[in-house]
C-alpha cells in the first residue's frame, strides 16, 4: 500500500512537471507566431549627379597683324615752277612723284635722276663733280615724331659734325617738322622729319658743299611741295 502511494505521487509528479513544460512550450510558440513587423528598409543612397562640367572657353583668336606697307613711287608730270636760286627767281622743271601707298606727293627738279626704291627708301640721285648728290625719302609708320628723330640721327653718329636742331613751323607744308644737319668729307647731310597724321615722314640729303646754294633751292622747293592727296 505505501509503495503504491509513493508511485501515485511519482505520477502526480510527473504530471505537473509534463504540464509546465507544455505551458513552456505554448508561450514560445506564442512569441514565434507573432506577426514580424517588415524591416523597414533605408533607401539607397542615390549617388549625387557631378555638375556638369562647363567647356572651357576657348582664348579668342587675336586680329592677325597687318602686314606691312611696302614704300613704292610713282612717277607723274614734269611741270615748271618758280624757284629762288642765289636770291634770284627763276622758271625750274620739276617732276611730280607720289610716295605710295601713303599719297604723299613732292616735286623735284628734273637733274636729278628717277628714283628707286632701296632698302624701304625711295631714293633719288645725281652726279655732281667727284661726288654724288643724294635725296631719300623714307616713311615711318606708326613712329612717334620723337622716336622717328631718333632714329634718323643714328645715321649721322660715325665722324658727322652735327650743328643744332631746328624746328621746323607748319608754314613751311602745314606739317609740323625739324631738321638738323652735318658736315663730312666736304659735303653736307642733314635730314628732316615730318609728323603726318600717324606717321613721320623723313628725308635725307646729301650734296657737295659747292652745290650748296643749288641743291639748297631745291631741297626747299621739294620741302614746300609735300602734301598728301586725299
Amino acid at each position: 500500500m505505501l509503495k503504491q502511494a509513493k508511485w501515485l505521487a511519482v505520477l502526480a509528479a510527473l504530471a505537473i512537471a509534463v504540464a509546465g513544460c507544455g505551458a513552456a512550450g505554448e508561450g514560445n510558440n506564442d512569441q514565434g507566431n507573432g506577426a514580424e513587423q517588415p524591416v523597414q528598409e533605408t533607401p539607397a543612397e542615390q549617388p549625387s549627379e557631378e555638375p556638369a562640367e562647363t567647356p572651357a572657353e576657348e582664348p579668342a583668336e587675336e586680329p592677325a597683324e597687318e602686314p606691312a606697307k611696302e614704300l613704292g613711287v610713282q612717277t607723274g608730270e614734269t611741270i615748271e615752277i618758280e624757284s629762288e636760286i642765289e636770291g634770284m627767281k627763276e622758271k625750274v622743271k620739276v617732276v611730280q612723284y607720289t610716295l605710295t601707298p601713303y599719297n604723299i606727293q613732292y616735286v623735284l627738279r628734273d637733274l636729278l635722276s628717277a628714283p628707286k626704291v632701296e632698302n624701304g627708301q625711295v631714293v633719288h640721285t645725281a652726279k655732281m663733280g667727284d661726288y654724288t648728290a643724294v635725296v631719300k625719302l623714307e616713311v615711318k609708320e606708326g613712329l612717334t615724331f620723337e622716336q622717328a628723330v631718333e632714329e634718323a640721327r643714328k645715321a649721322y653718329a660715325d665722324g658727322y659734325e652735327a650743328s643744332e636742331p631746328a624746328d621746323i613751323g607748319t608754314e613751311l607744308n602745314g606739317y609740323v617738322g625739324m631738321v638738323q644737319g652735318y658736315q663730312k668729307d666736304e659735303q653736307f647731310h642733314g635730314f628732316h622729319v615730318f609728323q603726318i597724321g600717324d606717321d613721320a615722314l623723313v628725308v635725307h640729303h646729301t650734296y657737295p658743299y659747292d652745290a650748296g646754294d643749288g641743291m639748297g633751292a631745291m631741297m626747299r622747293d621739294m620741302l614746300q611741295s609735300l602734301k598728301v592727296e586725299k
